[in-house]
Order: structure tokens, then C-alpha cells, then sequence
């Protein structure tokens, strides 16, 4: 009995001197890989890459993009013009209502002749009794009995005659206050029985065809336009009229210090009335430039605006911009190389030279990527 309980605790402890041997051969081989994993050089780059600030980013390249300037305008009427008496009198009619269409030389209103028309006849008069002495005198001459100072003074007679008949003659047509060209007789200021003085306003026309559409740009904007340049208006009602720049104004406003540009429409129906607000669209010259999201752009420290780039060892770098235009999916902007990598999102967090760590959009990289 003795020895089989011996025997047994031999097998036992024999047991557990393999457990603990297959332990610690486990444990030595767990302790390589441990070392093997734990590279101090690993261990480093690690450390660098977890200290290094994540931006997203993506790839940009140039494309050709025609500026459009689009500022508010408002139209103005080609000419408007008071016309104004002439002579004193009274008013004895008014030819014309307001908001009438006038052809040019017709009759607005009319001052009382007075005795002007007797005037008018008695330099008719006088003209022929000139006329018929001046006769006299020359048929004289030639039998030689008038002399060359007689032959003289009857011409000056006779042309101080046809003088008188001339203002006489004027003063009767001034006596009608015309249209100076084809319009619309937007006001009128004095009514029969009035007394006007010469210079007493009389009626107030416009002409609204062809219309002038007015507008103001800044002085960024008003060195890219020519005269002639093609533009549209579109009015408050979404309806676009073809335009052509007529004007482009040399002076600043002292306000606004924005310059006058105009433009000219046809309006044959009268359809467009003066003063309508609006916007005037010009159509600038193509350009090659890239479409960046608007949260992309940043102010430096001068003032100017700036993209956050990607260098090709993941530096940060500043580049200034010149904003061209927008549409619906960013802004288009010039100032950049044709192909860039750019910070999209983390910019404001970086500074100039930073090294960084990007996560470029896999759409971007894909499709714009430098080959």
C-alpha cells in the first residue's frame, strides 16, 4: 500500500513540473514577441504620427470659367426733358394730357398772340415796300442816275425789313410749346387762362425707347468692361432684355465709390417703365480658375484672402486668391497652380509650415489626383 501511494505522488508531482515547465517556456516565447512588437523605432514613428493634427483634404485642378458681374439697377428714361415757354402770355390751350404719347413737334400748349400777328403783317408789309424801292433804285442805276451810296442804303433797308419779318415770323412760332422728339407727356404744369413768363415750365416729356438701365460697380469691376460689351437686364419680373453698355463712368461716387455704368434696351411697347428695379447681368471674358467650397477661404493678417495648401511632404502654406465669381456649388477663385492640394476642413487650426497629417475625400484623390 505504501508503495502505491509513493508511486502516486511521484506521477503527481511529476505533473506538475511539466505544467509549470510548458509556462514558463510559453512565457519566454510571449517575451519575443512583446520585444518584437514594442520597436523603440515603431514606438516613435507611433508617437509622431498620434502628435500630428488631422485635416481633411482634396485635389483641386483649374477649370475655364466665364466671370458674370450681376449688380442691382434700375432703369432711367433715355431723355426727359421740361419744355418751357418762350414768350409771355397767356396760356389759351393745352393740346396734350398727361400720359399721352407726343410726336416730336407736336403742340403741348399755346400762349395768346396778342398782337403779334398784326406785327407779323406789318413786317410782311414792310418787306414789300423794300422790295419794290430797292427796284426802283436798281433800275435807276442802270440809266445812271443813282448813285452807288443810294444803291446801298436801299439794301440795308431792305434786308433790316426782312429781319423784322423773321422775328416776327419766330415769335409767332414760339408762341407753340412743342415735343422736342417722340414721347410721353408725363406732366403737365399750367392750365388755360395761366400767365407764363419766358422760362415758365409748360410740360414735362420723356422718352422711354430706347431705355437706359443704370447700374454702379467697383473699381475691381469696372476695368473688365468695354463699351459695346453685351449684357441683359432682368427686371422684377424675371423678364430678360438684351443690353448693350452705352456708358461707363470716369469719376467715382464720393459716397459709395462705385462707378456708373449704363446700359440701353429697346423697349418698343413702352412695356418698361422708368425707375423699375433690377439686376444687370454682364457676361465677362473667359478665365481659367477653380471651384472651391466657400468655408475654404480665410482673411490673413493683411487683409486678403487666402487657401490653406498641402505641400508634398504635408506642409501647410498659405496662397492669396482672387475671388472671381460664385455659383450654387462654391466659389470660383484664381491665384492657385492648375493642379493643388487643399485643406478643407481643420484650416483655421493650422499655421504656415505646419506638418500635418491629411485624410484626402477618395473622390478627389480619384479623379484629381497628379498623375
Amino acid at each position: 500500500m505504501w508503495l502505491a501511494l509513493e508511486a502516486l505522488m511521484m506521477s503527481r508531482n511529476i505533473r506538475i513540473a511539466m505544467l509549470m515547465a510548458t509556462v514558463v517556456v510559453l512565457w519566454m516565447v510571449s517575451g519575443l514577441w512583446v520585444s518584437s512588437d514594442n520597436d523603440p523605432a515603431a514606438e516613435q514613428d507611433e508617437s509622431k504620427a498620434v502628435n500630428l493634427t488631422q485635416v481633411q483634404a482634396g485635389w483641386y485642378v483649374e477649370k475655364t470659367y466665364r466671370p458674370v458681374l450681376e449688380v442691382q439697377a434700375a432703369t432711367v428714361a433715355h431723355r426727359d426733358v421740361v419744355v418751357k415757354a418762350q414768350l409771355a402770355g397767356n396760356i389759351v390751350a393745352v393740346l396734350a394730357d398727361r400720359g399721352a404719347f407726343v410726336r416730336s413737334g407736336e403742340t403741348i400748349c399755346e400762349v395768346d398772340t396778342e398782337d403779334r400777328s398784326s406785327i407779323h403783317r406789318s413786317a410782311q408789309a414792310a418787306v414789300s415796300r423794300a422790295e419794290i424801292e430797292h427796284r426802283g433804285v436798281l433800275s435807276l442805276d442802270k440809266s445812271g442816275f443813282q448813285s452807288d451810296l443810294a444803291i446801298a442804303r436801299s439794301s440795308a433797308e431792305l434786308e433790316a425789313a426782312r429781319a423784322q419779318l423773321a422775328g416776327a415770323r419766330e415769335a409767332l412760332d414760339n408762341l407753340r410749346v412743342v415735343a422736342p422728339f417722340d414721347g410721353i407727356l408725363e406732366e403737365h404744369f399750367v392750365e388755360p387762362g395761366d400767365y407764363v413768363s419766358p422760362g415758365a415750365p409748360c410740360g414735362r416729356v420723356v422718352e422711354l425707347d430706347p431705355m437706359r438701365v443704370k447700374a454702379h460697380v467697383s473699381e475691381a469691376n469696372i476695368h473688365a468692361l468695354t463699351l459695346g460689351q453685351g449684357a441683359k437686364f432682368v427686371d422684377s419680373h424675371g423678364r430678360q432684355h438684351l443690353a448693350s453698355i452705352t456708358y461707363l463712368g470716369r469719376t467715382s461716387d464720393p459716397t459709395l465709390r462705385t462707378y456708373r455704368v449704363e446700359v440701353e434696351i429697346s423697349n418698343p411697347n413702352l412695356a418698361l417703365r422708368s425707375g423699375m428695379s433690377g439686376s444687370l447681368v454682364i457676361d465677362g471674358s473667359e478665365v481659367s480658375a477653380q471651384l472651391i467650397p466657400g468655408a475654404m477661404l480665410l482673411l490673413d493678417d493683411a487683409g486678403a484672402t487666402v487657401v490653406k495648401t498641402l505641400s508634398e511632404q504635408n506642409r501647410v502654406a498659405s496662397k492669396v486668391v482672387d475671388i472671381m465669381g460664385q455659383s450654387d456649388k462654391g466659389i470660383w477663385v484664381r491665384g492657385l497652380p492648375s493642379r493643388i492640394a487643399l485643406i478643407t476642413v481643420g484650416q483655421n487650426y493650422v499655421v504656415e509650415g505646419e506638418h500635418v497629417a491629411p485624410r484626402f475625400d477618395a473622390e478627389s484623390t480619384s479623379r484629381l489626383q497628379p498623375r
